[in-house]
């Protein structure tokens, strides 16, 4: 064997040896993000409450009261009409999922695949604006006194009253949102997914499929669904907490 052929042997041997050393690293690196990844998708229950969805809304609320109560009603009731309020409510709803909830999961199918498990959605309630559309005073016997006359021993409603029928109208809202709650499931769903979908990528994430436990609601529930006053109402109004 002569020099040369030596020498070729020996190059050839460290450059298999540089290939070799140089795959093994390749090999840890692409091994690596799978686990960062796994790592990092989970860093979407630090989002805490999602909001996916908000709709705006108006509704009249009617009420009547007697001027009487108990058995004066049911003695003097006949003397007067019943005052009566319209009120004109703008609300709005907000769609949110928690995060942070214990249902909310994370499944790994592997090949940088992963699959999400939304937690039910919760709903909160914001009254925005109120305006007296229509308010009529009682009438003291109106059968025999002219209206410029009968409207002057009738009460109206005062500000305990008015802030007592904003109390009604909360839970009021509630149930006229529930129709708009479940016409509204599947915008609500692709909202979610198209957000999630984003933020699981900005992580690393490949594929991303969701699975949501909602279901169609008959009723909302009052103490779980918050109701809020804007704050120009809050202002107006003193609202008794109970």
């Amino acid at each position: 064997m002569d020099f040369l052929t030596l020498m070729i042997i020996l190059v050839l041997g460290i450059v298999i040896f540089i290939l070799f050393k140089q795959n093994k690293k390749l090999k840890k690196v692409n091994e690596k993000p799978s686990v960062d990844i796994s790592t990092e998708i989970t860093k979407l229950k630090s989002v805490g409450e999602l909001n996916v969805f908000k709709i705006y809304s108006k509704e009249i609320v009617t009420k009547k009261n007697s001027p009487f109560s108990g058995l004066w009603d049911s003695v003097l009731g006949w003397t007067m009409t019943k005052k009566q309020i319209a009120v004109i409510f703008e609300f709005e709803i907000d769609f949110i999922y928690d995060l942070k909830s214990k249902d909310f999961k994370i499944e790994n199918l592997g090949n940088n695949d992963f699959k999400v498990i939304m937690p039910p959605c919760k709903y909160k309630f914001s009254i925005t604006d109120m305006k007296i559309y229509d308010e009529k005073n009682s009438k003291f016997m109106p059968f025999l006194l002219p209206d410029s006359l009968n409207s002057l021993f009738g009460p109206s409603f005062d500000e305990s009253e008015k802030n007592k029928l904003i109390g009604e109208a909360k839970d009021e809202i509630k149930n006229m949102s529930v129709q708009i709650i479940n016409d509204l499931g599947v915008k609500i769903h692709s909202s979610a997914t198209d957000t999630i979908k984003t933020l699981a990528k900005s992580f690393g994430a490949g594929n991303v499929s969701l699975e949501f436990t909602d279901k169609n609601i008959e009723k909302v529930d009052v103490k779980d669904s918050n109701i809020e006053l804007g704050n120009e109402l809050k202002q107006k109004f003193i609202i008794d907490k109970k």
